[in-house]
């Protein structure tokens, strides 16, 4: 787009504006208004972003500084140095804030007699008498050590695994000695004793129980360190159908894939870490000095995922509740009721049994004839997989679509590949070069040039556990153009070569969503040029493609008023397009996980659609995805009400400024989304009575 080089160095930088997000995570776990255990499991969250942030993003701005020679990035005006030192500044500053808060909870635990955490060297000698058994018994019985001289190396440490480096003093020479932390034992050590009950971590107890494993030497000094890898390797999948030879270079591509370079190394600053042993291990073991972080609390803050699980089920009043959403509770079938309606779910407050449901009266139907589905991630023991497990073995053909490439995932969906051939399933592979990330499944009563049938077309995974924390929107249809536009998707998808079909409603990627997005917001600014009215409200993940950023731009020039909600990465810039800009962004970060993609225009009509793309780049460019138009009527007015809800959210929302910070509001005067969702979606009633949507108008009243 030629605007582009208008707006050159009018961008943050993607990862940038990344870390600032997994700050406004961070920044959960100090506030009051967060019930105390989930603010120790927002410390856990951002630690586990941070991993895999330090395992794709990191190792893709390295490569760009090798493969460029160190150019400067169009879209920030920054070189790729100067972003990679920008990066550790910030993470730095992450860190910090991140063992700060977490200093004060584990604090909070102790006073109020939830749990203590303590230290070894905390220890009564009663507790540390028992303590030292535990080590003895449990734990020294499962550990090894590699001793070095030379020949450095730290590969056969896998991703995100801990240990101990030992620097040991022997008759002969000084030698470093690695003992790993066996992936079996739990991190907290719990020391029960008449006084109550204290819990370590095992590595503190380690440290201090080493001398028991040598006998050939002093020990001068112990680091405990963790590293996280290098993971962003890439997988094509030939669409030869010979699946096996695509599953057996997957099962290859795992095994490499835990061998990449260390991109992260954090080291624990403890009593015995000594600095000049720590420059020796850095040095020998050849570890780029900017992958080092020295961190003043324990490493891997993820070990509070089950130690908050735990606190929960002994203190649910110190947590969010469970979110119980809306279930299928009308008396006619769900199939039924979309030969007459169409349908828009917003999980979890609606629950995704209601998917499950579908699928249920799908295999029931007795005029089904086909099921046809993708899948990017599905839950370990997925009742979506059983569901379709079940319908071919009863004679419905079913075609599932699934992404072996999804980032993490790939093992269960390489597992689900198996179940899915074994009940008779026809499986297909994504696009060679391009990731399948469509959330989609059509139910066909009728196949060939004219289908009938149902349409799901989704922002969020077929995944019941994630779910239920995830906020997404799901729209069922029975109109013969979507179901039309889908069974051509889906033969678009399962064809080796093919070209990608012209839809009716649906619009996809690679290119076309790109194309939808701009031309109306192109649309919309020359009604507002006209008219003097319009505007285009934008709720995404992610906001870093830079046609899309250009188009917005430049219609901000000329007064046009933007609404945009962008949880993560956002690399568009506030301040930048002349003093008739009316630009909003907000970040809406709280007690559930903002999935849901709208792209809403208002200029003479109303064009409101929902999405699997975010607006990045790789969605717009190199993925498969879907949008749907919501279909004018009740449906439409209901999804134009979520977004009033959300454009009034100063409570959840952080808001940025000009010099691309964030802040909130001290004393907000809407109210939050998620709060007015999760009140509006108390069960009261049916689906088909009073349905919370229906409840949205007696409430909306709130947020006006």
């Amino acid at each position: 787009m030629e605007n582009n080089q208008i707006y050159e160095s009018k961008c943050d930088n993607r990862d940038l504006s990344w870390l600032l997000f997994n700050r406004r995570v961070i920044e959960l776990a100090n506030e009051t208004t967060t019930p105390l255990l989930d603010r120790l499991n927002f410390l856990a969250i951002a630690a586990n972003n941070l991993d895999e942030f330090y395992s794709v993003r990191i190792p893709s701005l390295q490569s760009q500084l090798e493969l460029t020679n160190d150019e400067i990035e169009k879209k920030s005006g920054l070189r790729y140095s100067k972003i990679l030192k920008k990066l550790r500044h910030r993470n730095a500053k992450n860190f910090k804030l991140q063992y700060q808060y977490y200093r004060q909870l584990r604090d909070r635990l102790h006073d109020d007699q939830l749990c203590e955490l303590t230290s070894y060297a905390a220890l009564d000698p009663h507790s540390r008498a028992r303590a030292d058994q535990i080590f003895d018994q449990r734990i020294l019985p499962f550990l090894s050590f590699t001793t070095y001289v030379d020949n450095y190396s730290l590969s056969y440490l896998k991703n995100k695994r801990m240990g101990l480096a030992v620097l040991l003093k022997t008759k002969t020479k000084r030698k470093i000695r690695l003992v790993p932390i066996p992936e079996n034992l739990q991190r907290l050590v719990k020391i029960t004793d008449p006084a109550g009950s204290k819990e370590i971590l095992v590595e503190d107890l380690m440290r201090n129980n080493l001398a028991n494993l040598f006998d050939d030497g002093q020990i001068e000094s112990i680091l405990t360190f963790r590293l996280v890898r290098d993971l962003d390797a890439t997988l094509d999948v030939e669409k030869d159908r010979n699946n096996k030879d695509t599953i057996r270079n997957l099962r290859h591509y795992l095994a490499d894939r835990e061998k990449g370079r260390i991109t992260l190394l954090e080291i624990e600053e403890t009593a015995q870490t000594n600095p000049e042993f720590v420059k020796e291990f850095v040095k020998k073991f050849k570890v780029a000095n900017q992958a080092v972080y020295q961190l003043a609390g324990p490493l891997d803050l993820t070990f509070l995922f089950p130690l908050v699980k735990s606190l929960k089920a002994q203190h649910p009043g110190l947590a969010y509740p469970p979110v119980h959403g809306q279930i299928w509770s009308a008396s006619t079938s769900i199939l039924r009721y979309l030969d007459q309606h169409d349908l828009l779910l917003q999980y979890p407050y609606d629950s995704f049994d209601q998917f499950l449901e579908f699928l249920r009266a799908a295999i029931a139907d007795p005029k089904t004839v086909a099921i046809k589905q993708t899948i990017y991630r599905v839950a370990e023991h997925s009742q979506v997989i059983e569901l379709l497990k079940r319908a071919a073995q009863q004679g419905i053909q079913v075609t599932v679509m699934i992404e072996l490439r999804a980032r993490f995932d790939e093992a269960n969906n390489l597992k689900v590949t198996g179940e899915l051939e074994d009940a008779g399933c026809n499986v297909v592979f994504g696009k060679k070069y391009m990731k399948v990330h469509s959330k989609t499944c059509l139910v066909l009563t009728k196949d060939g040039s004219q289908p009938e049938g149902y349409v799901q077309i989704g922002t969020g995974n077929y995944n019941e556990e994630t779910a239920k924390g995830f906020v997404d929107l799901s729209l069922f249809s029975s109109r013969a153009e979507y179901v039309s536009d889908l069974a051509a998707f889906f033969n678009y998808l399962e064809q080796p070569v093919a070209d990608p079909p012209k839809y009716q409603v649906l619009t996809a990627s690679p290119h076309r969503i790109e194309d939808m997005v701009i031309q109306n917001i192109q649309k919309v600014k020359a009604h507002y040029l006209k008219t003097g009215h319009g505007h285009i409200f934008l709720k995404v993940n992610s906001l870093t493609d830079v046609d899309v950023i250009a188009a917005i731009y430049d219609a901000a020039q000329v007064g046009l008023p933007f609404r945009l909600i962008v949880r993560g990465a956002c690399c568009l810039q506030t301040g930048v397009c002349g003093p008739k800009e009316q630009i909003v962004v907000s970040s809406v970060v709280g007690q559930l996980l903002e999935h849901s993609r709208i792209y809403a225009f208002y200029d003479e009509t109303t064009s409101v659609w929902l999405s699997s793309a975010d607006l990045m780049t790789r969605n717009m460019d190199n993925r498969v995805e879907l949008a749907a138009p919501v279909p004018s009527g009740p449906l439409q007015q209901k999804l134009e009400q979520i977004i009033q809800i959300y454009s009034a959210d100063d409570v959840d929302g952080f808001f940025m400024n000009e010099k691309g910070h964030y802040y909130k509001y001290e004393s907000p005067k809407g109210e939050s989304a998620q709060h007015f969702f999760l009140q509006a979606a108390l069960p009261q009633d049916s689906l088909t009575g009073t349905h919370w949507w229906n409840r949205l108008g007696k409430l909306f009243h709130l947020v006006r």
